[in-house]
């Protein structure tokens, strides 16, 4: 497995494809310069340009258990938009794609084997949603609003090219 790879950053491509296929007027790169507008909390100013609905996203991984291969984890994706039709229609899409546990793994690994070595090592068990809430103004009324939608996930990694023992 490479070490860059990391299971928040597999969701991540994985909910960008699904949005992509499923919402295409909406989230396409070609509206953001190129640009996948689902970003770490870091990266957020990068998108202030565009008009478009965008995603931050941040995570957090548990201590592995008896079983070191086995970890876990939770991320959570603010979804920022200035339509709440869209905005429902966004995370309704997400919540479809993400909450069916064991299905939902299988998708991922499925979608992420397609991409090739990229991600090899990494495979989850099960993704499920944890909660979703709904849309609420940022600011003032008619202004952007946002709405969060928490994943948990578990997964396995191969760790085999590793060198431990220095």
């Amino acid at each position: 497995m490479k070490t860059d790879i990391i299971a928040p950053y597999v969701l991540r491509a994985y909910a960008w494809a699904v949005l992509s296929t499923n919402m295409p007027e909406t989230w396409n790169t070609e509206l953001y310069g190129g640009l996948t507008p689902i970003v770490p909390v870091a990266e957020e100013p990068e998108l202030d340009e565009f008009s478009g609905p965008h995603i931050v996203y941040g995570y957090a991984e548990d201590m592995t258990g008896d079983l070191y291969a086995r970890s876990s984890g939770s991320m959570t994706f603010a979804v920022y938009d200035n339509n709440f039709r869209r905005l429902g229609e966004t995370l309704n899409v997400l919540k479809i794609a993400f909450e069916r546990q064991d299905e939902t793994a299988r998708d991922i690994n499925r979608f992420s084997t397609s991409k090739g070595a990229a991600f090899n090592g990494l495979r989850f068990g099960y993704v499920r949603v944890g909660f979703v809430e709904g849309g609420t103004p940022e600011e003032s009324e008619g202004a952007r609003q946002s709405a969060l939608i928490n994943i948990t996930y578990e997964y396995y990694v191969d760790y085999d090219n590793i060198v431990t023992e220095v």
